[in-house]
């Protein structure tokens, strides 16, 4: 049995799927170094680059990742707007969601053992060896994240898409309070927090009203929403009229386009709910008594990880990839310059 202060040796003896292709990794002045995307500073510009192997300290994983995803949250760490908030070590391997197999555990630690496959949201406290590496260093208990065991069933690819646009689905759905057979208007449903408020919320027997293109409406519709609202037909408020008549219990505003909020939020029902993932909501519409309003911040983070991990398990949800790239394409995904021909989802980063 391995247990803490315990270590997989790096070297032949761990299986190719944990280690990579060079077992014993490159080494740079005798330290052993491995490939990652990250930063020198805030505001630097990501790229791949030899960081050495990072070991695990006293309540802390080393983690062979296997899979990264790619999140709204990672540019915005990379710019610095998140540099009040948490703690940061330069040079910064970037990357928030994962999933890998432990190789090595400090001192102290007891949730997880070497070889258990575990996924979340690794944000440390310090936060430097992100998931976009070959190898990552995480706490138990992260500071401000979530990790959790990947079902046995579960891949690595869909469990690194999961952690943080699956929990802020869940969260908002839960503070937008929708009894069953209430409506929701989702903005942004094909992106990667879209795709699974779509799902999350017709399992709970909420009417989804979501907004598509028109050539993925079917697709929407095939994730659980009953209507479509094609973006730049007419005014969201106008096009809610046919299928809300009535308005809706609650607008999710997964983009933070102002300019489209401004013309729904009286589709809200008085007591309603105008919740927005993406900060989207100024002072004026947080000053709204009618109807009540938050810019939605993630929260209690393990326990809706926990959360996501039943759904998914069950089979109610499931996530939704655009695109697979290559670790080393990270750069050109957190610069927007990736797409997608079907549902944007998520954009997942192959390791190893």
């Amino acid at each position: 049995m391995v247990g803490a202060g315990s270590v997989i040796p790096w070297g032949p003896a761990v299986p190719p799927r944990w280690c990579g292709r060079r077992a014993d990794g490159p080494r740079r002045n005798g330290e052993r170094t491995m490939r990652a995307v990250g930063i020198e500073r805030f505001g630097g510009t990501p790229q791949l680059m030899q960081l050495p192997v990072p070991e695990p300290g006293s309540g802390r994983l080393q983690v062979a990742i296997e899979t990264a995803a790619v999140n709204p949250l990672d540019r915005a760490i990379a710019s610095g707007s998140l540099a009040g908030l948490g703690e940061y070590r330069f040079p910064l391997a970037l990357g928030m969601d994962g999933a890998g197999t432990v190789i090595a555990v400090g001192d102290g630690v007891t949730r997880f053992r070497v070889g258990d496959r575990v996924f979340g949201q690794f944000w440390s406290r310090p936060l430097q060896f992100g998931t976009f590496a070959e190898v990552s260093v995480v706490q138990e208990t992260p500071a401000f994240g979530a990790l959790a065991a990947v079902p046995d069933e579960l891949p690595s690819r869909e469990a690194a898409a999961l952690p943080t646009s699956g929990m802020t689905a869940l969260g908002a759905i839960d503070h937008a309070r929708v009894p069953e057979g209430g409506t929701v208007f989702v903005i942004g449903a094909t992106g990667g927090v879209g795709t699974f408020v779509v799902q999350a919320a017709a399992a709970r027997g909420i009417r989804v009203i979501a907004t598509a293109p028109a050539r993925l409406a079917e697709q929407v519709r095939g994730l659980g929403a009953t209507e479509i609202v094609v973006p730049g037909a007419q005014p969201f408020g106008q096009a809610l009229r046919g299928p809300a008549p009535e308005g809706v219990d609650a607008v999710l505003d997964l983009v933070g386009d102002r300019s489209l909020i401004g013309g729904v939020a009286g589709a809200v029902r008085d007591g309603g709910a105008l919740i927005s993932t993406a900060f989207g909501l100024d002072e004026q519409f947080l000053a709204d008594e009618r109807i009540r309003t938050m810019n939605y911040r993630l929260d209690r983070k393990p326990a809706r990880l926990t959360e996501l991990t039943g759904l998914v398990t069950a089979g109610t949800i499931r996530p939704v990839i655009g695109t697979d790239l290559p670790l080393e394409e990270a750069p050109r995904a957190l610069a927007g310059g990736v797409g997608a021909t079907g549902l944007r989802g998520k954009t997942v980063l192959h390791v190893r």
